[in-house]
């Protein structure tokens, strides 16, 4: 079973819903992020999977790690809401004056977060860990990439498809259980 280390305690939200002559009152639990990310990857990652949401290495600040025996899987969000233009070199965003530029580049510091991540787990485990990012924009109205060699997408389903593409399973479970370890000790609580 996927087991989930959440940052935030989820509170519920409250929903007035009509019915024909009266007014009801209904506690619903609110839909996160996690809860998404989790109803896309619970059928590839069943049994020696873990996830931790909020871990900061370093100076950086990763939203979801996945540990599992297929390797560490990190999970940044932007979560810009307008129109957004990706490529190798350049990241656009739309504004209302028109195409505007991001500086930093979200594909070269996710490179840049993955090799730092990398050496951290090499360091800490003996061993080389493979280490594979995600850049997702959930909210987004319109993501058009082009020549991006990164994994970026603008849904969930992405990191449950590269799960399911990688075939070698190179870490054993006391190692899993380090990385796991090792990167709940970096949680921010909220």
């Amino acid at each position: 079973m996927l087991q989930v280390l959440t940052a935030t305690e989820k509170q519920p939200v409250k929903q007035q819903t009509k019915k024909l002559f009266r007014t009801k009152e209904v506690m619903k639990a609110p839909t996160s992020y996690t809860d998404r990310l989790v109803e896309n990857i619970r059928q590839t990652c069943r049994f020696d999977w873990m996830m931790i949401e909020q871990v900061e290495f370093g100076e950086d600040l990763v939203h979801y790690v996945l540990v599992g025996p297929k390797g560490v899987f990190l999970i940044q969000l932007n979560r810009t809401p307008a129109p957004v233009h990706l490529t190798n070199r350049e990241c656009r965003t739309e504004t209302s004056m028109g195409w505007k530029h991001i500086y930093p580049h979200p594909v070269t510091e996710l490179e840049r977060m993955t090799k730092q991540v990398r050496a951290r787990l090499k360091k800490e485990c003996g061993q080389a860990i493979p280490v594979y990012s995600f850049l997702i924009f959930p909210e987004t109205e319109q993501l058009k990439l082009k020549r991006v060699k990164a994994n970026c997408g603008d849904s969930f389903t992405l990191v449950d498809q590269v799960i399911s593409k990688t075939t070698l399973e190179t870490l054993t479970e006391p190692l899993v259980k380090q990385i796991a370890y090792y990167c709940s000790e970096r949680q921010i609580h909220k």
